[in-house]
């Protein structure tokens, strides 16, 4: 009877030892330290979900680009020495022409994708937000449309899953509180 070797697990000069024998398979991922590693970026945006009251219906605001159109929640780029509540409030100014106040936060999105080669890690911090003056006005050059949909509409608008889960969070949140309670006369 063989006795099974203590060195189980440990690498030899051709792969893992198992049972005291040598592995002959060739390694996995060994080209893998000879290539070059991506690039990582991380990035951060803020932005968020803006709403106004108006006819006993709460209406959300939203932005369009290209074509086809992608709907999306306004947002954009954390700028250095600005909070993300700073850089969310900003964004949607500039990317909408609507001053917006803070709520509350509703969730932060996390993802990753690929961009000239580079490997980006991206989160973006979203708030419930209550309109305060302004007309939707497009940022031009980055938006194409900016306009209000009923809250109960907009998951049918919006283009990204992650997005429409946010609704979801905001309608729950109108649903508990009462519109004093969110800031709305």
């Amino acid at each position: 009877m063989k006795r099974r070797s203590k060195r189980r697990g440990r690498s030899g000069p051709k792969g893992p030892l198992l049972d005291g024998r040598l592995d002959s398979r060739p390694l996995q991922g060994a080209l893998l330290h000879d290539q070059p590693r991506p690039r990582v970026m991380y990035e951060r945006s803020a932005g968020g979900l803006v709403l106004k009251r108006e006819r006993g219906a709460y209406h959300g605001l939203i932005i369009g680009r290209a074509s086809p159109r992608i709907w999306a929640l306004p947002k954009g780029h954390v700028e250095p020495n600005e909070s993300i509540e700073q850089a969310a409030t900003r964004e949607v100014l500039e990317e909408t022409g609507i001053e917006a106040t803070i709520v509350c936060k509703l969730s932060d999105i996390r993802y990753w994708f690929y961009a000239n080669k580079t490997k980006h890690h991206k989160v973006v911090h979203f708030f419930l937000m209550r309109y305060v003056s302004g007309t939707p006005t497009p940022q031009t050059g980055e938006v194409d449309e900016a306009l209000w949909v009923r809250l109960d509409e907009l998951n049918d608008r919006l283009t990204h899953v992650n997005e429409r889960r946010l609704i979801e969070i905001a309608q729950n949140i109108v649903k508990e509180k009462a519109p004093a309670a969110l800031g709305f006369r």
